[in-house]
């Protein structure tokens, strides 16, 4: 049922078996489905659905058996495209940067204007991001901090 995106039937069918972490995962698939088809609208409705499905799979990340890796980045990044959808860039950022999609992470910093984040991504991350990506944002960081702090000369060491 889960292959065939019977999210719903799943989960109750694992909760019936006793699997409560499978289960919430198909819930988790279910909360994405019901934020998508929420009308574009009613915007605020979006956005609190998105967020609701987010922390859905953040929670199902964390539950993930440490073992399981591959899982566990997966939901991550779920969870970071479901809190780009509510714009929620900082909680986007973080989970990308949870699922090792420093891009995806650096590109909602930089949406959010979170540029200590991003500041972070580049210095840490710099070798993951494409040249010309990192390049552009290098640049806007820059000038973002030259503008905060314009006789602060030693953060542009760091970039």
């Amino acid at each position: 049922m889960f292959l065939n995106k019977r999210y719903g039937q799943a989960s109750v069918a694992f909760l019936r078996a006793g699997r409560k972490r499978e289960a919430a995962i198909c819930d988790a698939y279910l909360l994405r489905e019901k934020a998508r088809s929420v009308s574009t609208i009613t915007s605020e409705a979006r956005i609190q659905a998105f967020v609701t499905a987010a922390d859905a799979f953040a929670t199902c990340a964390e539950d993930s058996p440490l073992k399981q890796v591959r899982e566990r980045l997966t939901y991550y990044g779920i969870a970071g495209e479901c809190y780009s959808e509510a714009r929620k860039y900082k909680n986007a950022g973080d989970n990308y940067r949870m699922a090792e999609q420093y891009a995806a992470a650096a590109r909602a910093y930089r949406e959010g204007n979170n540029f200590d984040e991003l500041a972070e991504v580049i210095t840490q991350h710099g070798n993951a991001l494409d040249r010309g990506l990192l390049e552009r944002l290098k640049k806007v960081t820059q000038m973002y901090y030259f503008k905060v702090y314009p006789d602060d000369c030693l953060v542009f060491e760091y970039l």
